[in-house]
């Protein structure tokens, strides 16, 4: 194990407590989920992030047995439930752990574009945001015409398939046929 002042947590509360990051983030940009732990289980990884929210900071911290909600998914679906911002396609693959309601306003933050271009125009700057959002943008309204697009071929092939399958009666009548050939020979 590294030392605690070594450790990618550490250099990132660094970054979290700085005083430019904390004037960055407006006034009470987190009172909906203040005092709040939240704990993301990354599935496929072996790492977890477990966010403590205070007095309008933000902050990581070690202790994997303490927080009010779990959010389990993959890296690429939490992505893009970010990218979608907070689609049903994405969140419903998104499992919860623990206090439903905390949950709920952790996935509005991260889906809320407005919280997230705010944050970014302050963190960021001006220029910086707006190209970063333009090129999400893009992204994002090309995933959603991807999977919207494939949903409808999806469901098409499964009901060919499921016209292509015979029926119980369709096979009986086949093995009588069958049957009535054998007997005929």
């Amino acid at each position: 194990m590294l030392k605690k002042d070594l450790s990618m947590a550490y250099y990132i509360n660094k970054l979290f407590q700085s005083e430019p990051f904390l004037k960055s983030i407006p006034d009470n940009f987190f009172d909906d989920i203040d005092g709040k732990i939240v704990k993301i289980n990354l599935k496929n990884l072996s790492y977890n992030i477990i966010i403590k929210i205070d007095d309008n900071a933000l902050s990581l911290i070690d202790d994997e047995d303490k927080f009010d909600v779990e959010l389990i998914a993959s890296p690429v679906i939490l992505a893009m439930f970010i990218l979608t911002k907070g689609s049903e396609q994405f969140s419903s693959k998104i499992s919860i752990n623990g206090d439903i309601d905390t949950a709920n306003k952790f996935n509005q933050f991260i889906s809320s574009s407005e919280k997230l271009h705010e944050l970014a125009t302050h963190v960021l700057g001006e220029n910086l945001s707006s190209t970063l959002e333009e090129k999400l943008s893009g992204a994002s309204s090309s995933f959603q015409n991807f999977f919207q697009g494939t949903t409808g071929d999806i469901i098409d092939l499964l009901i060919d398939d499921v016209k292509v399958i015979p029926t119980k009666s369709d096979i009986n009548k086949f093995l009588d046929d069958v049957d009535d050939l054998k007997s005929r020979t």
